[in-house]
C-alpha cells in the first residue's frame, strides 16, 4: 500500500499507533517515499504540509486514495529524511535495561521492542540452542519499561535493580487483586 501510494502519486489514509504514548491516530498523508534505517522501514510524508515520519511496523491500516498527492514544491525526500532522522536520533533514551528473553518469545519481543535495542541480538553458535537471549533495551523512563511485565516469566529484567523492584511491586499488587476474593 505504501509503495503504491508513493509510486502512483496518491494520498494515503493511515491509522497509526504512536510509540511515545501508544495513542492511535488517523492521518491523511502526502507521501514522499520510504526509507529503511537499521532494518526498520519509515514512511516520510507531509500531514497538513508538515513533514512527519511513520514507522511501518506501527501502522494499523493504510488505504491509498484516489486523491492526487499534494507535495510541497521543491521539497525532496532526502532533505526531509535528514531533518526527521536527526530529530529521532537525538531523542534521549535515559534508561538502559538488560533483559533475558526466553527463545520461544524472542520473535514477539523483537517485533514489539526491536527499535529500542541497543544492539542486534547475537546469534548463538549452536543453531539448535534453546538458551535465553540477553539483550540491552533502552526506554524513555522506568515507568515505560514496566510494560516488560506483560511478558510474564518469558522476559526477566536483569538490570537496573530499581526496575526489578518496581516489577515485583506491580506483580504483588496484581496478586493481591486476584488472591482470594471472587469477582463480583
Amino acid at each position: 500500500m505504501l509503495q503504491a501510494a508513493v509510486f502512483n502519486d496518491r494520498r494515503l489514509r493511515l491509522r497509526y499507533r504512536h510509540g511515545r504514548d501508544a495513542q492511535v491516530r488517523s492521518y491523511t498523508l502526502d507521501p514522499y517515499g520510504l526509507v529503511s534505517k537499521t532494518g526498520i522501514w519509515y514512511l516520510i510524508a507531509d500531514h497538513r504540509e508538515k513533514p512527519m515520519m511513520f514507522r511501518a511496523d506501527r501502522m494499523l491500516s493504510a488505504t491509498v486514495t484516489e486523491d492526487p498527492v499534494q507535495r510541497r514544491s521543491g521539497v525532496e525526500l532526502a532533505e526531509l529524511w535528514e531533518t526527521l532522522r536527526d530529530v529521532v536520533d537525538n531523542v534521549p533514551a535515559p534508561v538502559s535495561v538488560t533483559v533475558k528473553v526466553q527463545r520461544p518469545m524472542l520473535a514477539k519481543f523483537l517485533a514489539l521492542h526491536g527499535a529500542e535495542l541497543a544492539a542486534p541480538p547475537q546469534e548463538p553458535a549452536d543453531a539448535e540452542s534453546t538458551d535465553p537471549v540477553q539483550l540491552e533495551v533502552r526506554f524513555h523512563s522506568l515507568g515505560w519499561a514496566e510494560q516488560l511485565l506483560l511478558f510474564g516469566p518469558a522476559v526477566e529484567v536483569l538490570e537496573p535493580a530499581e526496575l526489578r523492584e518496581a516489577l515485583v511491586r506491580r506483580a504483588q499488587e496484581t496478586i493481591a487483586l486476584y488472591d482470594g476474593a471472587p469477582a463480583g
